[in-house]
């Protein structure tokens, strides 16, 4: 595992495997017990605070990702309404007055 320096400390680098593991594992478990946060620690060389940090962070990200996908979904579910909307708000030529009586009156004729 790498560090990397930032603007005032180190940030560990995980490599390819050990978030391969992580992700593997958040994919079973949102939440890690404590037996298997060691299990795993003891696995990928990492501190058993690294990986509860990490599953705070991949969670946080992935209720972002949830929220983000919601907000996607109730927007293209509204937007046939509000061009509905629109559409009804502005008069079109077929509702105005002088073409209902010429229909009307194509009708009587």
């Amino acid at each position: 595992m790498g560090r990397t320096r930032t603007k005032d400390k180190y940030r560990s680098v995980y490599t390819d495997h050990q978030r391969l593991e992580l992700e593997k594992e958040f994919h079973y478990n949102v939440y890690i017990d404590v037996v298997r946060k060691a299990e795993l620690a003891q696995e990928l060389g990492l501190s058993q605070r690294q990986i509860k940090i990490w599953f705070q962070n991949r969670r946080a990200k992935d209720r972002k990702l949830r929220q983000r996908q919601a907000t996607r979904d109730v927007s293209v579910k509204l937007e046939p309404k509000d061009s509905l909307l629109l559409s009804s708000s502005l008069p079109s030529p077929q509702d105005s007055p002088r073409s209902r009586n010429s229909c009307d009156e194509s009708v009587i004729v």
